[in-house]
C-alpha cells in the first residue's frame, strides 16, 4: 500500500481504573505525520497515471457530478454507499425538550453535518486490520522528545508500533494510536 511517517509525542495520562487509586503518568506515543491534502485535481491526475483512458477533464467531471448527486441524496435523508470505500450519512445534533408536543426541528435542530463509516467488509482495505497490514509504519521516525533521527521500519501485519508508540484500545478520529485511557488525540487531523 504505502508508508506513513510517524513522530513521537508525549502526553500526560491517567491510568488506572475510575473508582480505584489513578495517577497521572507521561507516556510517549506516536502521531502520524501528514505529507498534505490532496484536492479533486490531484486525485484525477493521480487516477490518470494508473493507466485510465479517460483524460483529468472527464475523471474530474465523474467526481464533481458524484460529489453534487451524493449531496443531493443525503440532503433527502439517504445513506450513500460508496463500496469499498465506505458510507456517508446524514447526521443531527438537537436540544430537548421536557416535552415531546414542544420538540420543533426547526428551533431545536442545532446543527446537521454528515458522517463518514469506512467500509467495514471482510475484503475492505479500509478496516483498520488491513490498513495496517498493508502500510509500511515509518521509514524516518523523528523525535520531538530527544531530537534525534532513527531508522526504523515495521514490516506490514507485524502487530506493533514503531518507535514506542502503542497500539492500546483507545479508538480515536484523527488517526492517531491512543489507548491507556486516552492517550491518542481526538480531532481532526493536522495539516502537514
Amino acid at each position: 500500500m504505502g508508508t506513513i511517517q510517524i513522530k513521537k509525542v508525549e502526553k500526560t495520562v491517567t491510568t488506572g481504573k475510575a473508582g480505584e487509586s489513578r495517577q497521572k503518568v507521561k507516556k510517549t506515543y506516536g502521531k502520524i505525520i501528514y505529507r498534505g491534502t490532496l484536492n479533486l485535481a490531484d486525485m484525477a491526475e493521480h487516477i490518470m497515471k494508473h493507466g485510465t483512458v479517460y483524460t483529468e477533464d472527464v475523471v474530474i467531471g465523474v467526481i464533481t457530478k458524484l460529489k453534487s448527486c451524493m449531496q443531493e441524496m443525503l440532503a433527502d435523508g439517504y445513506k450513500v454507499k460508496l463500496d469499498g470505500i465506505g458510507t456517508l450519512y446524514p447526521v443531527l445534533t438537537s436540544e430537548g425538550v421536557a416535552d415531546a408536543k414542544d420538540y420543533s426541528a426547526q428551533e431545536n435542530v442545532t446543527r446537521v453535518g454528515v458522517s463518514f463509516l469506512a467500509d467495514q467488509s471482510k475484503k475492505s482495505q479500509y478496516k483498520a486490520s488491513a490498513m495496517k497490514q498493508g502500510t509500511t509504519l515509518s521509514t524516518q521516525l523523528w523525535s520531538e522528545l530527544t531530537g534525534e533521527d532513527e531508522t526504523t521500519s515495521n514490516a506490514p501485519s507485524n502487530g506493533g508500533t514503531t518507535g514506542g508508540g502503542t497500539t492500546g484500545g483507545g479508538t480515536n478520529t484523527g488517526g492517531n494510536t491512543g489507548g491507556d485511557n486516552g492517550g491518542g488525540e481526538e480531532g481532526e487531523p493536522d495539516e502537514n
